[in-house]
């Protein structure tokens, strides 16, 4: 029994000599690893594992590490270069002139933050990671993008090749189509991304760079066809402040649809090749030459008449005239356009230099702002009817008038009783007026003329006289010393007249047309007669009308008779 005790006992103890040799040897470890973790956590250097780009930086000082990255980046960039090549061009983009530039202290303080944040074991986690890991860590850049992208546009410049599009040439004698080329061109925003690549690694480098090519477009048979095919348009005027312009006429192209699509297929095989089209041309019937040389060269009509200005009234009229006649010379009319004499001449008031003259209104004959117009439209209306103008608006006098033939006037009252023609021709018409030293009104209506040999005719014919009434008709007027009269304005006498335009060619009549019929009022003779007080004179009957004594010597008309 003894020894059976004893062999327990030794086995017990070696089992507690072995559990306090382990728990020694556990202590002694743990020991060992905390003076460890403490080192390691106490570190002024780089983690291993840590990468600055492709530069291994692990167990570097913070010093150690900023002379590195000075070294390899700040220092480095002044001589680095990026060389770029295209087809036979080079170009240097060198990193001074875009002015490179790495912020070093950044990436030293990035590359000093692994395994230094969070509690002791997210620390540890992450320093043995990295061991193994890799940490890569890039240095902060900046550059001048501006002088960057200017440096790749020069580029650009220098290789790009633009597509040209197929294209036609209308020549005076011919139509020449030529084919389209391709163009070629890099990739500007690939470019610049693959020069910062470069930039952010401070390496220099060769970047041959593509070539992106591209097709002309197909030739559109429907739009080319369009282009060779199209009508002859003749010259043509443009009218702005009564000077004129001629647009230069268009010569008409024809050619065959189907010829055309065969010729554009056989073309388009080969780049930069061309083919004279077998066009037509058409020439139009009025060339710019031709409408240079024949605008205005012909006097289509003309008229004149005399006019006076002895005493006041008379005067004032002529300014009347002179006004009129300013504002309508000059002016010109396109083919179809309508003349309008309100319009021309505007309104007639003092503040637009008229002056006041005799004029007829309501059947009398008073004083009026702008009297002596109706003169002016008269005259006008005759050069229109030698020229064969269209007259579409023409109202007669109410009253005969002597400076025209009966039934060749023209009357006019702003805005209503207008003149009126339509330019009928097929060329361009000008009116031009003046007024002579002589008190003389002349139109001419200048254009071309369409119809040589040519000839008008105005042949008024009396249908009826009306004689004026036989009785005086007396207007008292306080001006005049009582007793006294004056002669206001002689007896006229009235008539309808039916006016014909006779059209003769070569001499031959070819037509013959009644214009219009006018009526015009007889005119009773008419005295004013004082009224104005004069010690120890006889009164007498005022504003009778009474027929003259027989054989009672009429009173003389005033010379010349005043016209409206």
């Amino acid at each position: 029994m003894d020894a059976e005790v004893q062999k327990r006992t030794g086995r017990k103890l070696s089992k507690n000599i072995i559990a306090i040799s382990l728990i020694a040897f556990i202590l002694l470890m743990l020991a060992i690893a905390g003076q460890i973790t403490y080192t390691v956590l106490q570190s002024d250097k780089v983690y291993k594992g840590v990468y600055v780009d492709q530069h291994s930086v692990g167990g570097l000082s913070r010093q150690e590490l900023t002379d590195f990255l000075e070294k390899n980046y700040q220092a480095k960039a002044k001589n680095q270069v990026v060389s770029i090549h295209a087809k036979d061009v080079t170009q240097k983009i060198e990193y001074q002139k875009i002015k490179v530039k790495y912020d070093t202290s950044a990436a030293v303080s990035k590359a000093f933050e692994v395994g230094r944040s969070g509690n002791i074991f997210d620390r540890l986690f992450e320093i043995i990671k990295t061991s193994s890991t890799a940490v890569k860590i890039t240095v902060p850049y900046s550059y001048d993008k501006e002088s960057a992208q200017k440096a790749v546009q020069a580029f650009y410049d220098k290789t790009v090749v633009p597509v040209r599009e197929a294209d036609i040439k209308v020549n005076p004698n011919n139509v020449v189509l030529v084919s389209g080329q391709h163009g070629e061109a890099i990739e500007k925003d690939k470019l610049l991304e693959q020069v910062e690549i470069l930039i952010a690694a401070c390496s220099s480098g060769d970047l041959e760079v593509p070539l992106i090519k591209t097709e002309p477009k197909k030739i559109d048979i429907n739009d080319l066809f369009k282009k060779v095919s199209r009508e002859a348009v003749d010259a043509k005027f443009e009218v702005k402040d009564k000077a004129v312009s001629v647009v230069p006429h268009i010569v008409g192209m024809n050619i065959d649809k189907n010829s055309l699509e065969t010729i554009v297929q056989d073309l388009e095989k080969a780049e930069n090749s061309q083919k004279v089209l077998p066009v037509e041309f058409i020439t139009p019937k009025i060339t710019t030459e031709m409408a240079q040389a024949n605008l205005f060269k012909d006097t289509l009509g003309s008229m004149s008449t005399q006019f006076y200005t002895g005493n006041q009234n008379d005067a004032n009229r002529g300014v009347n005239i002179r006004i009129a006649v300013d504002k309508i010379n000059g002016t010109v009319l396109l083919p179809g356009q309508v003349f309008s004499f309100n319009s021309t001449v505007g309104p007639r008031s003092e503040a637009g230099g008229y002056k006041s003259a005799f004029t007829y209104v309501g059947g009398k004959i008073v004083p009026g702002i702008g009297g002596g117009i109706c003169q002016v439209s008269t005259t006008l209306y005759n050069a229109l009817l030698f020229s064969d103008m269209n007259v579409t608006e023409r109202t007669n006098h109410m009253f005969t008038v002597g400076y025209v033939p009966y039934g060749r006037d023209a009357a006019v009252s702003y805005p209503d009783v207008d003149l009126k023609f339509k330019n009928s021709t097929n060329w361009p018409v000008k009116i031009e007026g003046w007024v002579t030293k002589g008190n003389q009104i002349g139109f001419s209506v200048k254009g071309t003329n369409e119809t040589p040999g040519r000839t008008i005719t105005i042949n008024p014919q009396t249908v009826k006289v009306i004689d004026p009434p036989t009785t005086t008709k007396y207007v008292d007027d306080p001006t005049l010393p009582e007793g006294t009269e004056k002669l206001d304005h002689d007896a006229m006498k009235g008539c309808i007249i039916d006016t014909y335009k006779i059209v003769k060619q070569d001499g031959k009549v070819v037509k013959e047309e009644k214009l219009h019929r006018s009526v015009y009022k007889a005119f009773e003779k008419t005295v004013k007669r004082g009224t104005k007080k004069v010690a120890g004179a006889p009164a007498k009957p005022q504003g009778t009308t009474q027929p003259a004594a027989a054989g009672e010597a009429e009173i003389p008309p005033a010379k010349p008779t005043p016209q409206p």
